[in-house]
């Protein structure tokens, strides 16, 4: 039998699933989920003495899904989709801000339902969400609205017990005796075990991902509830939706990523938003940003993309991202991420990475 090298077995399978990773690169730039997020999934792994990725820094804000990945990774969350549940039973109601008070708040469990499904953008964007009552049930259905590729599972299994943390806090345990929770895939062996505290049912092959409540249930007026509370923290969130909209920084991201490699001058982004330079420093300057920061975080993310999903050689890297030469490229990198490139693909691809380094 003709032996393979590695790395040509990536390269096939590059070219294989090119159009999907295309796809995947685009959306996971993109900002996606809320910084507080990683910060608690930091904690999680460190308490159970795993390799907790660098804390974040910088002002509170969305991440693009790719900055999860080296954590995700360190857990091997594709192999282990499972792994979400515990990940998402450990996010606190407080860590989803104005949103997760508002919903805590709420008349009723269907109150709390339509205000996540309206705010839950503000903190997770990785998937849609949608209201629905049907024979005698009400949900709370959650779509994926981008590729999350071989993490799929593990995200779901997180983002869904994320949310549900939220009822928990609300509803006695005769309700969630009754909720049921709907997972779109077949039951795993680790999935079928037994879960202690877990009173409420899990559907397996459910059309969709969704959080379900009797209609008994959904409309009695809940104890935690308080109007003026509510209408306070729906005022938070209904900026933090605005701000999301209207964001400047992320308009610049979004420019910046479409226009890579050929990198664009504060000029070129100020002209296609159609706005003077010191308007455009002026915005960026009010929302905490500058743009030579936000082209940086953009040639960090790409060059993380490379090194993990590539075998193309550390110059090329470099060159693709815009720097003069290898050497400037592994010090940039070092600065970002406190190692080298050849170390941080190391952790991904081990057996590939001193071949693609070397040439």
């Amino acid at each position: 039998m003709k032996k393979t090298g590695l790395k040509t077995l990536v390269t096939v399978n590059s070219r294989a699933v090119g159009a999907q990773s295309a796809a995947q690169r685009s959306a996971w730039f993109e900002p996606s989920v809320h910084s507080t997020y990683y910060q608690v999934f930091s904690r999680l792994l460190a308490s159970r003495s795993l390799a907790a990725p660098r804390p974040f820094v910088g002002q509170a804000r969305l991440l693009p899904l790719l900055d999860f990945l080296p954590p995700l990774d360190s857990i091997n969350a594709p192999g282990a989709p499972d792994a979400g549940v515990d990940v998402g039973c450990a996010v606190p109601a407080m860590a989803h801000g104005p949103m997760g008070m508002a919903a805590i708040s709420s008349a009723s469990v269907w109150h709390a339902m339509q205000t996540i499904a309206r705010y839950a953008p503000v903190r997770n964007r990785m998937f849609d969400y949608h209201c629905s009552r049907a024979q005698g049930q009400a949900g709370l259905v959650i779509s994926p609205r981008m590729p999350l590729g071989g993490y799929a599972g593990f995200l779901q299994n997180a983002t869904l017990h994320t949310i549900f943390n939220i009822f928990r806090s609300i509803v006695d345990e005769a309700a969630l005796r009754d909720a049921t929770i709907g997972l779109p895939w077949p039951p795993s062996e680790a999935s079928c075990r037994p879960v202690p505290g877990e009173p409420w049912r899990t559907q397996y092959g459910s059309p969709n991902l969704v959080i379900r409540f009797e209609g008994s249930v959904v409309d009695r007026p809940l104890e935690t509830s308080d109007a003026d509370l509510h209408r306070r923290l729906c005022r938070a969130s209904d900026e933090e939706l605005i701000k999301l909209s209207g964001n400047v920084s992320a308009k610049v991201r979004h420019l910046i990523q479409l226009a890579e490699p050929e990198w664009p001058t504060l000029v070129d982004v100020a002209q296609a938003l159609g706005l003077s330079r010191r308007t455009l420093v002026r915005r960026l300057d009010c929302e905490g940003n500058r743009y030579q920061d936000l082209l940086d975080e953009t040639r960090n993310e790409l060059a993380c993309w490379y090194l993990r999903q590539t075998s193309h050689s550390l110059s090329e890297i470099a060159e693709r991202i815009g720097f003069s030469d290898q050497g400037n490229f592994a010090r940039g990198f070092r600065r970002w991420h406190g190692l080298t490139p050849s170390e941080y693909r190391r952790r991904f691809w081990p057996a590939v990475s001193s071949r693609a380094d070397e040439s």
